[in-house]
């Protein structure tokens, strides 16, 4: 790590993974990273196979935690992903999680 993690600085990251530790959420961050823009609430349950109450909550957790912007328009709010790199964070762990299941199948033969 590059970053002396204060007990104020574990508190907020633990709060970051935490709301990246739910699938819906994950599923959420996807469907705005894939987009490449701004994303309606009821795009975003759509895109996320979600109704439109369970995004709203997950939304707000995102926003709540600095993932997700919410910009209002009219009558509707838009939502766009704030931190890109977060898409490359899961693509870390996805690589992760398919080497460490690569390593079990084999392991079992």
């Amino acid at each position: 790590m590059n970053h002396q993690l204060s007990n104020p600085m574990i508190e907020e990251v633990s709060g970051l993974f935490s709301a990246l530790g739910d699938a819906s959420r994950l599923k959420i961050l996807r469907s705005l990273l894939d987009n490449k823009g701004p994303l309606s609430q009821g795009a975003v349950a759509e895109a996320a196979g979600l109704s439109q109450a369970n995004a709203s909550k997950h939304l707000a957790c995102l926003v709540r935690v600095g993932l997700v912007s919410r910009e209002p328009e009219g009558n509707a709010v838009y939502f766009t992903p704030v931190m890109p790199l977060v898409g490359e964070l899961c693509d870390l762990v996805c690589g992760h999680v398919s080497d460490r299941a690569k390593m079990t199948y084999k392991a079992l033969k």
